[in-house]
């Protein structure tokens, strides 16, 4: 149990005696008082130290339900723990908490999308999309558009060649608006 004296404990205390009444050799050593006491040292020379060492038991005097209780203890570095019934009903608060938090948020209407500009708001009107739209979406619906307002399907029609024009610019600011 005893450790040799090291250069801070020189530093804080001068050369002690030997706790061996009767021995004058300089006390190197120190060993704990008692199992009760383990901070609180004794200081011993090298020959009475290592008999102290010889003689301690830490376990004297308990019987073997003690030292099994310790020895259980000492798996949690003899700290308080809590059996998983005793918490159910903590568990229990909180899983309700959770599922009202849940229910709240899901009552709330949810924000459908982020203000938009004007010419995003007229492109989708004349493209006939809904926003949020994905590419594939958009492309689908720009190829039908064009398909019917394509000059070479309306000969002639000058409101088709320009409802083409208009489709075109939207489905490049579309387009650019996605990504």
């Amino acid at each position: 149990m005893g450790r040799k004296k090291t250069k801070n404990d020189t530093a804080s205390s001068p050369e002690k005696p030997c706790h061996v009444q009767g021995c004058a050799a300089p006390a190197a050593y120190k060993a704990p008082a008692s199992k009760d006491a383990i901070h609180d040292y004794h200081w011993y020379c090298l020959d009475h130290v290592r008999e102290y060492n010889k003689q301690w038991d830490f376990f004297a005097g308990l019987d073997g339900h003690e030292i099994e209780a310790f020895m259980k203890d000492a798996v949690t570095g003899h700290r308080p723990t809590w059996s998983r019934e005793s918490q159910i009903g903590q568990f229990d608060q909180l899983h309700h908490a959770l599922n009202e938090f849940i229910h709240i948020n899901k009552a709330r209407p949810a924000k459908l999308h982020p203000p938009l500009p004007p010419k995003v708001k007229n492109a989708l009107g004349l493209l006939e999309v809904e926003y949020p739209y994905t590419e594939q979406t958009l492309k689908i619906q720009y190829r039908q558009m064009v398909k019917k307002h394509h000059p070479d399907m309306n000969k002639g029609n000058k409101e088709s060649e320009e409802k083409f024009k208009k489709i075109t610019a939207a489905y490049r600011i579309l387009v650019t608006h996605i990504a």
